[in-house]
C-alpha cells in the first residue's frame, strides 16, 4: 500500500501555482541555463489565437535516459538540490520542477527531444498527450515510451508545446520579450546566456536596451559586501572622477548577514539642463530609462521576478524620495542591479518563482541596498548643502562689493551738490529690499514648517498600511468566528463592532493614501491642467470624510475639458485646503448635523475659469474678513491658520484671484476662485 495521486494533482502544481504562463516558459529557460546552454530560442506559432504552438531549444548539454527519468520525470525534488557547479561553473537556478510542469500544461501535448553529449549523434524522444491523464484514475497509471534514434545533430534539447490553451495578443509578447531579454542581465558582456524570442516585440526591445546610456547618468554607484557582511562603497560623477567613498562603519555599525553581493547604480538627473553638455538628449534618456529602469536583482546569473518590474518598487524608492525629493532617485530616473551568487543557498525562491522568501538572509540584502542608498542619499545631500552655504557667503561678498562699486561711482561720476539725493534714494531702495527680504524669510520658514508637517504626516500614513492590514484581518476573523456561533449570537452581540472595524480600516487607509498621493513630485511640474480631473480625484480621496461627517457634495460642471496653466500642486493645494475648511466649519458647536451640504460650481466667466465652492454651514465669523489670509490667523485652537494662506497664495501664482464671502448662497462661507484658461 501507498500514496497515489489523482491527475487532479497536476493542476494544482502546474497552472494553479504559476498561473502566469511568462513564469512557466523563463523556467523551462532557465533548465537551459542549468544544462550549460549559451543559446536558447523562444518560438511563438500561430499564438496570437488559442491552438498555437511554442518551441523552446538550446545547445546544453542535453539528457540522457537516466537524466530523464531520475530528473526531468521527478517532480518535487531535484538533483540540482546539491548544487554542485556546471561545467561551465554556474550554479544551478532551477528546483522541484513546479515551474516547467506549469509550462508543459500549457498545451494539450509535448514532444520532447534531447541529444545527450555523452551519447554523440543520439537523440531520446517522448510525446505527453495530457488527455490521457484525464481518463486515468491515478497519475502512475501513465506511462511513457521514450524512443531512441541516431540523429546527426548537435547536442540540446527541444520541447515543442502544442495545441496551446493560451494565446499571446501584443502586450504579452512585450511582456515576454522584456522577460527573456532581462532574465540574463543585458548590460554584462560576459555572460555566455542569450535568450531570445522569435517575434518583432523581442527585436524592437532590445535594440531599445542596447542603446545604454550610462555614460549620460548623473552619479554612478558602485558598492559591495562580502563573505563577512562588509561593505564598501563609492560615487562617481558622469565624467567617472571620485565623488565619495564609505567604509563600512560609515554605512553600518553591523556586518550584514546575507550572501556576497555586487550592488551598481545609475542615476540620471532627467531635465533638459542637466543634458546641455551630454552626448544624449533629454528625450532618449527618459525613453530609455521607461523600458529597462528600476533595480533589477540577479540570483546565480538570471534574474529574479518581481524585483526590478515595472511598478514595483521593493527598495522602497519612490517613498525615500517623497521624503526627500532634491537628492534621491525614483524607480524611473535610475537603472541598477544587485548580484548574488550565493553559493550557500542562503536566498529561497518561492515555491511560485515569484521572488524570495523572506528569510534573514534576504533582508539582510534589502537593508544592505537601503543602507548604501540612504549614505549616498546623505553625501549628496551634504554636497547640496556645501553648495548652498558658498553661494551665501559669496552673495554677502557680493553685496558688500556692489555697495563699495556704488560708492566709488557716486564720488566719481555723480556731481557733489547730487550725491546726498542720490544716496537717499538708494537707502531708500535698500530698506524696501530689505523688507522685501524679511518677508521672504517669513514665508520660507512657513514654507519649511509645511514641509515639514508634509513629509512627517508621508511618513506616518506609509507606516499606517500596515496596523490598517491587521485591523481588516481581526475583523475578518471575527466575523469568520462569530458567524460559526449558533442561533443569532453573532448578528446581535458582533455584526456592529465588526462593521465598524471594516469602516474604520476604510478611513484609516484613505487618510494613508492621502498625503502620498499629494507629495507626488511629477504634480509639481509646471504645464497643462485638467481642472476638473483634479477635482475628482480630490474628491475621491475626500469621500471617506466627507461620508463620516455627513456632508453631501453637490457638483455642478460645464460639459467641456478645460486646462489651467500650472501644477497640479497648486490647483490641489487650493481645493484640498478649501475642502478641508468645510469638514472643520460643520465640527463648530452649533451648526447643522443634518442636511449638510457643499457645492463646488464651475463656469466660464469670458477668459477666466471661475470655481465657486460653498457650503451651508454658520459661514465666517469671529474673524474680519480680510485677515482670514493672514499666516497663523485662525478662529480654531487646533487650527494653524495656514490653509487660506495658502490658497491665496496658490491662486496668486496660478495668475488667478481669490474672494471670500462670509455668508454666501447657501448661508455658510463661499470661495469664488478666477483662473486664467489656457487651450485644451
Amino acid at each position: 500500500m501507498h500514496f497515489k495521486f489523482s491527475p487532479n494533482i497536476l493542476n494544482r502544481l502546474g497552472e494553479e501555482l504559476i498561473p502566469n504562463p511568462d513564469q512557466g516558459i523563463i523556467e523551462l529557460v532557465k533548465n537551459s541555463y542549468d544544462a550549460d546552454a549559451t543559446q536558447c530560442t523562444v518560438e511563438l506559432i500561430n499564438t496570437d489565437t488559442t491552438g498555437g504552438s511554442i518551441l523552446i531549444s538550446d545547445n546544453g548539454i542535453g539528457m540522457d535516459l537516466a537524466a530523464i527519468s531520475e530528473g526531468w520525470f521527478v517532480l518535487g525534488r531535484s538533483k540540482k538540490a546539491a548544487r554542485e557547479p556546471t561545467a561551465l561553473g554556474r550554479l544551478p537556478v532551477g528546483d522541484k520542477g513546479l515551474g516547467r510542469l506549469a509550462a508543459l500544461r500549457q498545451g494539450s501535448k509535448v514532444q520532447l527531444k534531447t541529444r545527450p553529449k555523452n551519447e554523440p549523434a543520439v537523440e531520446y524522444s517522448l510525446t505527453i498527450n495530457w488527455q490521457d491523464f484525464e481518463q486515468a484514475s491515478v497519475v502512475e497509471d501513465i506511462s511513457f515510451d521514450v524512443q531512441k534514434d541516431m540523429a546527426n545533430l548537435p547536442q540540446g534539447t527541444e520541447i515543442l508545446i502544442e495545441n496551446l490553451n493560451i494565446k499571446f495578443g501584443r502586450r504579452e509578447v512585450k511582456r515576454l520579450a522584456r522577460e527573456l531579454l532581462f532574465l540574463a542581465d543585458p548590460f554584462d558582456s560576459d555572460i555566455a546566456f542569450r535568450p531570445r524570442l522569435i517575434a518583432p516585440e523581442f527585436a524592437d526591445l532590445e535594440k531599445q536596451v542596447n542603446e545604454s546610456y550610462f555614460d549620460d547618468a548623473e552619479y554612478h554607484l558602485k558598492s559591495s559586501v562580502n563573505g563577512d557582511g562588509i561593505v564598501e562603497s563609492s560615487v562617481f560623477d558622469w565624467k567617472g572622477e571620485l565623488l565619495f567613498q564609505a567604509k563600512h562603519s560609515d554605512i553600518s555599525q553591523e556586518p550584514y548577514k546575507t550572501a556576497p553581493a555586487e550592488f551598481e547604480l545609475w542615476v540620471f538627473l532627467l531635465n533638459p539642463q542637466s543634458f546641455s553638455t551630454k552626448t544624449a538628449s533629454f528625450g532618449q534618456v527618459r525613453k530609455w530609462l521607461s523600458e529597462v529602469g528600476n533595480i533589477h536583482l540577479y540570483h546565480r546569473g538570471l534574474r529574479v521576478k518581481p524585483y526590478g518590474d515595472q511598478g514595483d518598487d521593493w527598495l522602497n524608492l519612490n517613498y525615500a524620495r517623497a521624503r526627500n525629493p532634491e537628492v534621491r532617485p525614483s524607480t524611473s530616473t535610475v537603472i541598477g542591479r544587485i548580484i548574488v551568487n550565493d553559493p550557500n543557498d542562503l536566498l529561497n525562491q518561492k515555491t511560485d518563482r515569484l521572488g524570495f522568501i523572506e528569510n534573514e538572509a534576504f533582508l539582510e540584502l534589502k537593508r544592505f541596498a537601503i543602507d548604501v542608498l540612504n549614505w549616498m542619499a546623505k553625501e549628496r545631500l551634504k554636497q547640496t548643502e556645501n553648495r548652498r552655504q558658498i553661494v551665501k557667503q559669496e552673495s554677502s561678498r557680493d553685496v558688500i562689493s556692489a555697495k563699495r562699486n556704488i560708492e566709488s561711482v557716486i564720488e566719481k561720476a555723480v556731481p557733489q551738490q547730487s550725491r546726498d539725493t542720490v544716496r537717499k534714494v538708494i537707502q531708500q531702495y535698500e530698506e524696501v529690499k530689505e523688507r522685501e527680504t524679511k518677508a521672504l524669510r517669513e514665508d520660507l520658514q512657513l514654507y519649511r514648517s509645511l514641509a515639514t508637517a508634509g513629509t512627517t504626516a508621508a511618513v506616518f500614513a506609509h507606516e499606517s498600511g500596515k496596523p490598517v492590514t491587521l485591523i481588516e484581518k481581526v475583523a475578518k476573523r471575527i466575523e469568520k468566528k462569530g458567524q460559526e456561533l449558533p442561533g443569532e449570537i453573532y448578528f446581535k452581540s458582533f455584526a456592529k463592532p465588526v462593521e465598524i472595524l471594516y469602516k474604520v480600516s476604510k478611513s484609516l487607509l484613505s487618510f494613508s493614501r492621502f498625503p502620498l498621493h499629494l507629495l507626488k513630485r511629477e504634480k509639481r511640474k509646471t504645464g497643462r491642467v485638467e481642472v476638473y480631473r483634479v477635482i475628482d480625484d480630490i474628491l475621491e480621496l475626500f469621500a471617506p470624510f466627507l461620508q463620516d461627517s455627513k456632508i453631501e457634495v453637490v457638483k455642478s460642471s460645464i460639459n467641456n475639458q478645460y486646462f489651467i496653466l500650472g501644477s497640479t500642486a497648486l490647483l490641489e493645494a487650493i481645493i484640498t485646503n478649501l475642502l478641508t475648511n468645510t469638514i472643520n466649519a460643520f465640527n463648530v458647536e452649533g451648526t447643522r448635523t443634518e442636511g449638510r451640504q457643499v457645492m463646488i460650481v464651475t463656469e466660464i466667466i469670458e477668459t477666466y475659469l471661475q470655481i465657486k465652492i460653498l457650503d451651508n454651514g454658520l459661514g465666517i465669523r469671529d474673524i474680519n474678513l480680510n485677515n482670514i489670509w493672514l499666516p497663523g490667523q485662525t478662529t480654531k485652537p487646533e487650527g494653524t491658520g495656514l490653509g487660506l494662506t495658502i490658497v491665496k497664495d496658490s491662486v496668486t501664482d496660478l495668475g488667478g484671484k481669490v474672494q471670500a464671502i462670509a455668508q454666501g448662497e447657501l448661508g455658510g462661507a463661499e470661495f469664488i476662485i478666477k483662473l486664467p484658461l489656457v487651450g485644451g
